[in-house]
């Protein structure tokens, strides 16, 4: 038995802690927050945020969404979601709410753990065997500094800070960026606001919530069959097949694709279409279109500038093509930065390396840091069941109950992942290199086979090549990943005062 320290009780944290307790570990969860839901907590969630992908697709394996929930469940209906879940697995009891990580230090075999209470302003501490990083690809909210922004007049904001609608209602609202939150909130402005502009520097490609009107975005992205069409850095024989002699299927695939979305969306109307690959963009960061907002573009109740901000005056923001604007609100929908400040610093650089990107064995740990793990740091298209199967190898390695390569292997391997993201697909890059989309079956299998559990849930490999991602699958796959051992009942965690 060990005492596990869990920082956030997000998606990935609360996964984790369930896998923890189940195996009859003491397990503390620190979080910031107030509540439950990390990214999808009340506080962090702007105004209509729903979910990316299904209400099947986003769920837990042994934990499925309400029947009654709509297909794309609101954030709210996910933070009532994550909060049954805590309640029904015993982890609630677990959780130190508005609590912040000061700093985590490797001594005596284990990890100490400095906190500091946001509401008392109060010091503490405490001594973990095993540390769990739970923060995730959303930890601080990023607003670029332009010159003269600190005189502005009007308003300045984060998307997610956009949680009231007296934020926007009868405003000249300014929208800055082009990803999901950046082309939420113009969609919500343009029926709210005296005026909205949305400020972008390139168009990147959206996908409907259904292809043609007809055909669930699931059929299309979500299967083993459409990931066969990324160039991988481990390839099957039917990818190795597609990227050599099959490159014509590939690059009419890809096209016809693009042609679809054109066409559904009228970009060229809005003058919108992006002038890059599709396939070179689909990673997390691919945006579903909000309902109206290519509408609304081209009836010019959002106008769009492509362009970028030169610096603020006063009550104006001056742009690079030479426009000006006056709003009341500027919204950032620029997305948000990782950082582990608590981190020590050479546990940290090693874990990061030069160029900030994570070097991450399956992007759970790091052989050179004991007793530490990260767990949301391979976030997916389906993110819930990535951090869930992570949650439970990381209970396996923790127990020491899985084979792992040595050092030297994990290395090479870490290197490996790192070069191919630089040369091999840049956009893998992004959020630290913490995305594994869109080769999300290739990262699943892979920590599978490491468990040592099947991959695929039937015998059947057409179906399983083409039918779409079902989380409920891993809870027969998964099966008895975990023993089912008694959940403590209540928080157990040896507390050290430290003098305010």
């Amino acid at each position: 038995m060990k005492h596990i320290g869990i920082i956030g009780a997000g998606i990935s944290g609360l996964a984790t802690a369930k896998a923890f307790l189940q195996q009859g570990h003491h397990v503390t969860i620190l979080e910031k927050a107030a509540g439950i839901g990390g990214v999808w907590e009340k506080s962090r969630s702007y105004l209509g945020v729903a979910t990316q992908t299904t209400r099947d697709e986003y769920a837990f394996s042994d934990f499925p969404m309400p029947a009654h929930y709509p297909q794309w469940p609101s954030g709210e209906q996910v933070q009532r979601y994550l909060e049954d879940y805590a309640a029904h697995f015993g982890v609630s009891q677990h959780i130190r709410f508005n609590t912040i990580v000061r700093s985590l230090r490797y001594e005596g075999g284990g990890w100490r753990v400095d906190t500091e209470n946001t509401i008392t302003g109060l010091s503490g501490a405490l001594h973990v065997d095993f540390m769990v990083v739970c923060s995730g690809t959303f930890h601080q909210p990023h607003i670029p500094s332009f010159p003269g922004m600190d005189g502005f007049t009007g308003r300045v904001l984060h998307s997610s800070q956009v949680n009231d609608p007296a934020i926007l209602e009868n405003k000249k609202v300014m929208v800055v960026g082009f990803a999901k939150s950046a082309t939420d909130i113009a969609t919500l402005a343009a029926g709210r606001s005296a005026e909205c502009a949305l400020v972008y520097r390139k168009a990147q490609w959206k996908v409907p919530r259904h292809f043609g009107k007809l055909i669930n975005m699931r059929y299309l992205l979500f299967s083993r069959f459409s990931e066969a069409f990324f160039d991988a850095p481990h390839k099957t024989s039917f990818q190795r097949f597609l990227h050599s002699a099959g490159k014509p299927l590939v690059w009419a695939q890809w096209r016809g694709l693009e042609l679809l979305l054109k066409t559904q969306f009228g970009l060229k109307a809005c003058n919108m279409v992006p002038q890059h690959r599709i396939e070179d963009q689909i990673s997390c960061s691919l945006g579903v279109a909000p309902e109206g907002f290519y509408e609304n573009v081209r009836e010019g109740k959002i106008k769009a500038k492509q362009t970028e901000i030169e610096g603020f005056s006063g009550n104006t923001v001056k742009l690079r093509n030479g426009d000006t604007l006056q709003p009341d609100v500027v919204v950032f929908g620029t997305g948000f930065t990782q950082s582990m400040p608590f981190l020590e610093p050479r546990h940290a650089a090693a874990i990061t390396g030069p160029d900030g990107v994570f070097r991450l064995y399956r992007n759970i740990l790091h052989p050179d840091v004991p007793q530490l793990g990260f767990v949301g740091f391979n976030s997916s298209l389906f993110t819930t069941l990535t951090s869930e199967i992570a949650a439970q190898w990381l209970v396996r390695y923790a127990d020491g109950a899985m084979p792992l390569p040595g050092r030297q292997e994990m290395q090479r391997d870490m290197e490996f992942m790192a070069s191919w993201r630089k040369s091999g697909r840049p956009i893998a890059s992004e959020f630290s290199g913490t995305c594994v989309a869109p080769f999300n079956f290739m990262h699943i299998d892979q920590l599978m086979r490491d468990m040592g559990l099947r991959t695929k849930a039937t015998r059947f490999g057409l179906y399983e090549f083409f039918k779409p991602i079902n989380p409920k699958d891993y809870r027969t796959l998964l099966g008895n990943a975990a023993k089912r051992a008694p959940v403590p009942q209540g928080p157990v965690y040896r507390t050290v005062p430290i003098s305010h």
